[in-house]
């Protein structure tokens, strides 16, 4: 897509100093890396035994990690799915013609939003008990997840749906559909790509936010990497550190490439269950004498 009409492309000088700009900012970040590489050799922590325990069987370290990687993923994907059904469902509330409904998921939502997930998450885990609601720390973590971003996905959906031209939503309304067919078949295959980059940025958010679970006893990345420096002590904590965060940058790219890849190939449906269109053949006209 041609986009230079956003702006006015660069002349030689504004070349010139763009490329300057570039080396001097690549310059500057290879000298940072360069003193940070020596304050590390420096107190030996480039030293190759000490990255070693990241691969050694025998030190529990991968097979910790790893238990805590799986606990993180799998908090955080069942929480992904709920939270965008139960954000759907809610933004349908948002959304409904009925006054008292959106009263309710108005209040709802807003309720969510405004706690912290900290104490949505401490709650499930010391007042829910209290109540007579027994829940396994699995279970405590997703549903504080669930809670706090399906509230957040809520008005994420309920932005992009009103975000499309109401006309079609009339004109729907006027060929009999209702209000479920029009969301499913006209608002939301439009209003979805243009949601796509926050949903992604919020399922983010909370892959990362699983990491409060340590809170409450659930043994997610994290709680995994921290145990391991406290067992082995402070002299292993940045490559255990690095290593945890290694992991979660691995795993949102992951998320972000498989939403794009998703959403170009969705696209690329919709392109092609298009009819093409046919041109009209020009009919004679007879005329009259």
């Amino acid at each position: 897509m041609n986009t230079s009409f956003l702006y006015d492309p660069l002349g030689p000088v504004g070349t010139r100093r763009a490329r300057y700009v570039t080396w001097t900012a690549a310059v500057i970040g290879l000298l940072i890396v360069g003193v940070v590489a020596l304050q590390l050799y420096s107190r030996g922590q480039l030293d190759p035994q000490r990255w070693a325990i990241l691969a050694d069987p025998a030190s529990g370290v991968p097979n910790a990690l790893w238990q805590g990687y799986v606990a993180t993923i799998k908090a955080a994907a069942i929480a992904m799915v709920l939270a965008l059904g139960v954000g759907l469902f809610m933004a349908a509330g948002r959304l409904s013609v009925h006054r008292p409904i959106r009263l309710v998921t108005g209040i709802i939502v807003e309720g969510f939003r405004g706690v912290p997930l900290l104490l949505l998450m401490l709650f499930a885990a010391l007042a829910l008990p209290h109540m007579g609601i027994e829940l396994s720390l699995l279970a405590i973590v997703v549903l504080a997840l669930v809670a706090y971003n399906s509230s957040v996905l809520c008005e994420i959906f309920r932005g992009g749906i009103e975000s499309i031209d109401k006309g079609q939503t009339e004109a729907a309304e006027a060929m009999g559909l209702g209000r479920i067919e029009i969301l499913r078949k006209i608002l939301l295959p439009q209003a979805v790509p243009k949601m796509l980059p926050v949903i992604i940025s919020q399922m983010v958010i909370l892959l990362k936010d699983t990491s409060l679970g340590f809170i409450v006893g659930y043994a997610e990345l994290l709680r995994s990497g921290r145990s391991l420096v406290e067992y082995y002590g402070n002299q292993y904590a940045l490559q255990i550190y690095l290593a945890v965060a290694v992991m979660y940058i691995a795993t949102n790219f992951a998320i972000s490439f498989l939403a794009r890849r998703l959403a170009v190939r969705q696209q690329h449906g919709r392109k092609g269950k298009a009819a093409p269109s046919t041109p009209l053949s020009p009919t004679p006209v007879t005329g009259t004498r």
